[in-house]
């Protein structure tokens, strides 16, 4: 006896069902089976800060202004604040912390070149009358945090400080 070939709707039924359901219940298998993620360090609490990784400053041309005599360098150093490994960094104190310190600081010494070179690219894109104001200050400081995070990843830069910052 041959089995008719199931036609339009009933199709469906018998076919996307079962295969819809096996879909399902696979994807919930590796989810439920899947281990937890590793809860990220979290951000620094009052009076906590993470280790900071100093920038060396750096003397940088600034874009031309249509104001005459406007500034034409800045002086600008940065210092970087980044997440530490463990949040027990955080309780640290004195020497302990000033060791540790170092040593998170060490493993990102490979980027200060490409942190360096962020910072002079997006500093060298204002030019002065849009640095002399608070806000514009603060514009390129979300942009000087955004350029970082890109070198080092969103999760490891916490913040940026200017340590310096001066115009001629």
């Amino acid at each position: 006896m041959k089995l008719p070939i199931p036609r339009g709707r009933r199709a469906i039924l018998v076919l996307g069902v079962p295969l819809g359901l096996a879909a399902a219940g696979a994807l919930a298998f590796t989810q439920l089976s899947a281990g937890a993620p590793t809860p990220p360090v979290p951000d620094p609490g009052p009076g906590q800060h993470g280790p900071m990784l100093a920038l060396d400053s750096r003397v940088i041309n600034l874009a031309s202004s249509a104001t005459p005599g406007a500034f034409k360098y800045a002086k600008v150093a940065l210092t970087i604040e980044l997440r530490p490994e463990s949040a027990s960094f955080y309780t640290l104190s004195s020497d302990a912390r000033a060791k540790e310190e170092t040593a998170e600081t060490a493993k990102d010494a490979d980027d200060v070149p490409l942190l360096l070179d962020a910072l002079g690219t997006v500093v060298s894109s204002h030019d002065s009358d849009s640095l002399t104001s608070p806000d514009g200050r603060a514009a390129l400081k979300t942009e000087l945090l955004a350029a970082m995070r890109k070198v080092m990843g969103d999760r490891a830069v916490i913040d940026v400080y200017f340590t310096d910052f001066v115009m001629q």
